[in-house]
């Protein structure tokens, strides 16, 4: 009987030891997947801040091209102006919706302006990009601009 109560025992220690390393090794793989998983998100981001200042870039680039009553080319002076451009008899829309800037998640955008007109824009992020332009160290230095004009 003595012997039977010390195998449970050596037996109930074992299964305790092994529960305590599953959930070692479980935490550890949780913690690298989340890594991996911020990563990705962070990657993805990026991404979409590349598609939403080249959007606003080109409907820049777009507005600027219209020649306004009077004959001058004009710089957008607020973003919404590419939403309802009524500079002409005919309403164009140069841009669909205004996003919010991907990295910040706010609707602001910094503006690159020239004069009173709007030029580009860019992050309000100070933090670091994973893959960006050589020189760019911040994603406020992530510049979209209209290069000519």
């Amino acid at each position: 009987m003595v012997k039977a109560m010390q195998g449970r025992r050596a037996q109930g220690g074992f299964t305790y030891l092994m529960l305590i390393w599953w959930v070692a090794i479980s935490g550890v793989m949780l913690a690298a997947l989340a890594d991996n998983w911020s990563h990705a998100m962070r990657r993805q981001r990026e991404a979409e801040l590349v598609f939403r200042g080249e959007q606003i870039r080109k409907a820049i680039e777009a507005y600027h091209q219209v020649v306004a009553p009077g004959g001058a080319s004009q710089w957008p002076t607020q973003l919404e102006d590419l939403l309802e451009d009524r500079r002409g008899p005919v309403v164009m829309r140069h841009l669909r919706r205004l996003w919010p800037d991907p990295i910040t998640g706010e609707r602001t955008w910094g503006l690159v302006k020239e004069g009173a007109g709007i030029k580009g824009v860019y992050s309000n992020s100070p933090a670091r990009p994973l893959a960006a332009p050589e020189g760019v160290g911040q994603y406020k230095l992530w510049l979209f601009v209209v290069s000519n004009g």
